[in-house]
């Protein structure tokens, strides 16, 4: 039951609105369909001037459906109603990173109204960084819940703003 409110999770999530330094390598992000693109508020995100300046040294970003720009962001928006909240990177390099925080979202079933909040564990892993104007920027990332049902699909996509 557990893993059929999960994946109904992420397919609501989905459907609605489509750290520290470490030497550890992430695990690389499953390639993601291509016909994924940014959201108007992604590609109209700029960096702050603290953000610029670590893009220009070469780190690499991550901009989240909302359109914030973070470096090891501790909260991200990855669906209209689902985030990821105190989020912890254990890997964060110029080719992946990987941490783990909450996931947090509403399944609205049978209604938004009459729906359930739901607050899981969960992962992410980034992947595929792109050169945009602004700096490097990961182009995807895979969202896990933790859960011991191996029939728990959940995985999101996002994409670089450019």
């Amino acid at each position: 039951m557990r893993a059929l409110v999960l994946a109904a999770l992420l397919l609501a999530l989905l459907g609605a609105g489509c750290g520290a330094d470490t030497e550890r390598a992430a695990a690389p992000a499953p390639e993601a369909p291509r016909d994924i693109d940014p959201t108007v508020a992604a590609r109209e995100a700029r960096p702050d001037a603290a953000t610029a300046a670590r893009l220009e040294a070469g780190e690499v970003a991550l901009v989240d459906l909302q359109g914030a720009i973070g470096i090891r962001p501790r909260t991200l928006e990855f669906a209209k109603g689902g985030r990821m909240e105190d989020v912890t990177w254990g890997a964060w390099t110029d080719t992946g990173a990987e941490g783990r925080g909450t996931m947090v979202g509403l399944v609205c079933d049978p209604s938004c109204a009459q729906g359930t909040k739901l607050s899981v564990p969960a992962t992410i892993v980034l992947g595929e960084p792109v050169a945009c104007p602004a700096g490097r920027f990961f182009d995807r990332a895979r969202i896990e819940v933790s859960s011991s049902d191996p029939d728990a699909p959940s995985t999101s996509w996002l994409a670089a703003p450019c």
